[in-house]
């Protein structure tokens, strides 16, 4: 008799654990699909590694029933992946290891060929094929009915089986007819016709320096840092060129959907139909067809957001990870990972290498680099002798005391006027959605907050309505104060629909815009505001940071930073790092073209050195400083920092659970040095409470913290079932 371990499709996280079984007579490998008995049911599972005596449990092992395919369903260096995020991020193997599978139920997905192909893929059963036409082979089409598959298709685009036949009026012969002869093919076809792209950009003697050198240096991964508008696209883009006529795969990562349509239009203008799209925007359909052109290896290229890491390359030689400082690469849920994190590991296995472009890279991720752990490429320039942004710090204090109460400083307001008369495309920047932040009675001070959580509520002007943007809940506008019935009840603070109606008013001829997530909640939307942009039929584009990411639209020549102080008093140890970098991204979109750029920044705090620095993109004086910060206080890269958080519906229940666990921690580890914060009460989200604590170790430390941390959450695992969900985040 021999033993397995085997990952079974559970959805509660209190059962996701390895589960032990017996077989004998057959052969089974990691990775292959099994039929296992669970409770009173027989389900689908993954041999997760192969025992070599029999365990000690205290349950009666059961017996694998049936194997479901003779290969591996799940690739050696996938599973290897799975364990060392299991292991650095404490999380079961099914919510692990499910990002990695065919976008469908376990039990539905079947082996299958297609036509003569001889590799295997997998088809979810209740997928339904869509039809596609051949337009050069319309010369073999006889008959009315055939006509009629051809026209349905041609005005519909593609269609099921039973689609083509209600909507066309015809019976299955035409159908499997056009299909003999070739003219109709499903989704599922490889589409093997690789055409020709464009011809790339001329490199200056920098990019073509860090382009070498990225391609002949061994070093595993690899930060490109140069200023906004110096070529790193160009880069990624030849070194993609190169990977991929050397018969490679390439992984690319943006950090934001709304970067998708720019990104998707350069690498297909480069590489046409060889590219697969990965997002969250995508239909189940659509994300099935994606996933299933990267496994047939149909596409050599791959571009997504955060979850596209886990796309299904059986080989990768490049992931080029774009605006590698982003906080929207590290997700924190059933499932907890950082995709810079998972490339890495995905590097290790597949042999990939590893490229992370910033302008404005994290301070650990430079100060790997400055320790020779990760290899650093510089650009200082803007190509083509491109200048940066002339940048203009205005103090709004000095424009209160001139009498100007409006959202714009006269400077900003000027500089408007000049770039609207010559044509000249304008980005104003907002971090604020919505009308106004908050709702307050100026008799009793009280804050309208939402029901369900401890959050002020947002006026969206639009709606006539309080939304939080937390949960999304909404209610009216109250006409009194519900706390002492007073008429004086009054928004406050100012958001993008607000800037929006003031511009309006301000300059009525102009083609404005508004992008923030109430406008681009459509599939489409992000795509319909970058060709907008970049046809001119946008004069003035107001929004928050999905814009200061990336997006590259030559026209514009102005850019006003609304309210740069928004991000600065967060209780972050990086609040000054992400304002440094929002600051500086959000400005590099001025002047990419053939005109000089400006930059209008409006503060309260003038004097703030991110926001100092951020003038002119002085990332290396801003990392120095903020580096010496950090030192003092013994924050990251000088420290290993962990967050600690448990959330449930009982606030009594939660705090004592957050306290047992703090107590145990500490105990746990033994050691005098772990340094840790009090237990800190968060606002209330969706009805459910939150409380957190941080520690701080010695580097050195880190693996002594993670083993204690792991014994303690065995213990808290064998207790009884508990409603709190415990999230940890390692900085």
């Amino acid at each position: 008799m021999k033993y397995c371990n085997v990952i079974i499709p559970v959805k509660y996280i209190g059962l996701d654990r390895l589960y032990t079984y017996s077989y004998h007579g057959i052969s089974l490998t990691p990775g292959m699909r099994i039929k296992v008995p669970f409770g009173k049911r027989q389900v689908i599972g993954i041999v997760f590694e192969i025992l070599k005596e029999k365990p000690s449990l205290d349950y009666k092992i059961r017996q694998v029933i049936d194997i479901m395919e003779e290969e591996p369903f799940v690739p050696y260096e996938t599973l290897e992946v799975v364990k060392i995020m299991m292991e650095k991020y404490y999380t079961g193997p099914y919510h692990t290891l499910y990002p990695f599978l065919f976008p469908g139920n376990l039990e539905d997905i079947i082996p299958k060929k297609i036509d003569s192909q001889d590799k295997i893929f997998y088809l979810d059963k209740k997928e339904r094929e869509k039809y596609y036409f051949h337009k050069e082979k319309m010369d073999v089409i006889k008959g009315k009915a055939q006509e009629k598959v051809i026209n349905v298709l041609k005005e519909y685009g593609p269609l099921t089986y039973l689609d083509i036949q209600n909507l066309g009026e015809v019976s299955r012969s035409p159908i499997d007819t056009l299909k003999k002869k070739g003219v109709l093919y499903t989704s599922y076809l490889p589409n093997m016709e690789k055409k020709e792209g464009c011809k790339p950009l001329i490199l200056t003697d920098e990019q073509k320096k860090a382009f070498t050198d990225i391609l002949e240096n061994k070093d595993p991964i690899h930060l490109l840092h140069g200023l906004t508008g110096s070529g790193k696209t160009e880069i990624y883009l030849q070194l993609a060129k190169k990977t991929v006529e050397e018969g490679g795969n390439v992984l690319f990562l943006v950090p934001e959907i709304s970067l998708t349509p720019q990104m998707i239009q350069k690498l297909e203008s480069r590489f046409p139909g060889n590219i697969s799209v990965l997002h969250s925007k995508l239909s189940n359909t659509e994300r099935r067809r994606e996933w299933l052109k990267i496994f047939n290896n149909e596409v050599s290229i791959a571009i997504g957001v955060r979850s596209a890491i886990f796309a299904p390359f059986e080989s990768l030689d490049l992931i080029i990870i774009d605006e590698e400082q982003e906080s929207s690469y590290s997700f924190h849920n059933a499932l907890r990972y950082d995709s810079r994190e998972v490339a890495k590991w995905r590097g290790e296995k597949l042999k990939a290498k590893i490229v992370l472009g910033s302008a404005t890279p994290s301070i650990e991720t430079y100060y790997k680099a400055n320790k020779g752990e990760i290899r650093l490429h510089r650009l200082t320039k803007r190509p083509f002798s491109g200048k940066l942004p002339e940048t203009t710090l205005v103090d709004m204090r000095e424009e209160l005391g001139k009498g100007n109460i409006s959202i714009f400083s006269e400077k900003l307001y000027e500089e408007m006027e000049f770039a609207l008369k010559r044509r000249e495309q304008i980005i104003l920047f907002l971090n604020r959605r919505g009308y106004a932040n908050f709702v307050s009675c100026r008799s009793c001070g009280h804050v309208v907050n939402c029901d369900y959580c401890d959050i002020s509520m947002n006026y969206h002007k639009t709606i006539h309505r309080l939304r939080c943007h937390y949960c999304g809940s909404t209610k009216k506008l109250p006409q009194k104060c519900p706390e002492c019935g007073s008429s004086f009840i009054k928004t406050f603070g100012i958001g993008t629909q607000q800037v929006e109606e003031e511009i309006k008013g301000l300059f009525p001829t102009a083609k404005i815009f508004r992008m923030d997530r109430d406008t681009t909640y459509e599939k489409n939307s992000y795509d319909e505001v970058y060709h907008r942009m970049q046809n001119q039929e946008i004069d003035i584009l107001i929004g928050t940071q999905m814009l200061a990411k990336g997006l590259d639209f030559p026209n514009v020549t102005l850019v006003g930073i609304l309210a740069a102080d928004l991000s600065l008093y967060v209780s972050d140890f990086r609040a000054q790092e992400k304002t440094f970098q929002l600051i500086s991204q959000v400005s590099g979109r001025a002047g990419r073209g053939s005109r000089p750029g400006l930059v209008v920044l409006q503060t309260y705090n003038p004097e703030n050195y991110s926001l100092q620095y951020a003038c002119g993109e002085q990332y290396l004086a801003f990392y120095q400083k903020e580096l010496e910060e950090r030192k003092q206080f013994f924050y990251p890269p000088f420290s290993t920092m962990v967050d600690i958080s448990v959330t449930g519906d009982d606030p009594k229940a939660v705090y004592k659970y957050c306290e047992d666990f703090y107590n145990d921690l500490v105990e746990a580890y033994g050691k005098t040095n772990l340094l840790g914060t009090k237990i800190i009460e968060t606002p209330k989200i969706k009805n459910r409470y939150t409380y957190h604590f941080q520690c701080k170790v010695d580097l050195e430390d880190e693996n002594l913290l993670r083993l204690s941390l792991q014994r303690v959450l065995n213990k808290y695992d064998k207790l009884e079932s508990s409603k709190n969900f415990i999230d940890i985040m390692f900085y």
